[in-house]
């Protein structure tokens, strides 16, 4: 007998659930960093609950995500009668609009050909490993210890991370292009050296055949309920970003030809944008802030997978 829409975007999401190691605390924060952050910014905890009973996590295994999220600095609380509602502090906020620039981007910007150098030496050693993870999450490559490096101008991500992290006065930055001679021989060689592509491409690969079974499933002729198109909404982006933590977003110069990372990146456009409706409906509905229904967010696809 042939499931219905629901029961296979369900089986669905149990299986990405199960077989894509998901963290609930770390989804957790993908549900306020693409949920609520366009939605009035705050949110009842009954409401978190309710929205990811579904994935099989519970009201205690949510209760003690967001207690973690809360330790970490990322959320914060308020009480309002016997309510509690939640937010994210400003260096959750300000992860958020980083991220969201590469996330949620239709395309890969074009490269003017300028490289933007730092050098990290003078860290204190307590700040060295967040800032390592921190640049690895804006795209720069390791080029030797203590050097890191990026093909871009932009760095209003970095100036928003340095600040974060009280690191101002201890980096060194410098932007500089490289001799023509140089650019597609010996700087590409150096580029793929410190880049492991190899694996990024093959995740890439599975994340493009999964998520190609999802849309499979929204085409077709009975939609699915709001609530699970809005977990397949934040799983997916969930499973994105992980993705594009390791993806340094290198010049198309410097690229294998065919780069997974474009169909991946073209498919979560696709299907982001055929859920924004559906799930914007279901979350003024059923999910609610201190002063009632979670706002609408008409703009949502300005800011996020323009055409």
């Amino acid at each position: 007998m042939a499931r219905t829409t629901s029961q296979a975007l369900t089986g669905f999401l149990q299986q990405r659930m199960q077989r894509g190691n998901i963290s609930s605390t770390t989804l957790l924060f993908t549900f306020f960093c693409d949920v609520v952050t366009e939605h009035g910014g705050e949110i009842w905890l009954g409401s978190v609950i309710h929205a990811l009973a579904p994935l099989g996590i519970s009201e205690r295994l949510t209760r003690t995500s967001v207690f973690r999220l809360i330790q970490d600095g990322w959320l914060d609380s308020r009480k309002k009668g016997r309510r509690s509602y939640y937010r994210l502090t400003e260096t959750g906020e300000h992860y958020y609009r980083r991220a969201a620039r590469r996330i949620y981007a239709s395309h890969s910007p074009p490269w003017d050909g300028v490289w933007t150098l730092l050098f990290a030496s003078m860290v204190d050693k307590d700040k060295r490993d967040s800032l390592r993870k921190g640049l690895l999450w804006l795209g720069y490559g390791s080029f030797a210890p203590g050097v890191y490096a990026l093909p871009s101008s932009d760095v209003e991500s970095l100036d928003e991370l340095l600040k974060d992290l009280g690191l101002e006065d201890s980096i060194v930055k410098m932007q500089a292009r490289a001799e023509p001679s140089t650019q597609e021989q010996g700087l590409k060689k150096l580029v793929l050296s410190r880049w492991d592509l190899d694996d990024l491409r093959r995740r890439f690969a599975e994340f493009t055949l999964q998520y190609r079974t999802a849309a499979g499933i929204l085409r077709r002729k009975k939609q699915a309920s709001g609530q699970l198109l809005l977990l397949l909404r934040v799983l997916m982006i969930h499973e994105y970003r992980r993705l594009l933590l390791h993806d340094p977003e290198l010049p198309a110069i410097m690229m294998p030809a065919d780069w997974e990372g474009h169909a991946a990146q073209d498919l979560v456009a696709g299907i982001y944008r055929s859920l924004a409706e559906p799930t914007g409906r279901w979350i003024g509905r059923e999910l609610v802030a201190a002063d009632g229904p979670l706002k609408k967010a008409p703009d949502l696809l300005q800011k996020r997978f323009p055409a």
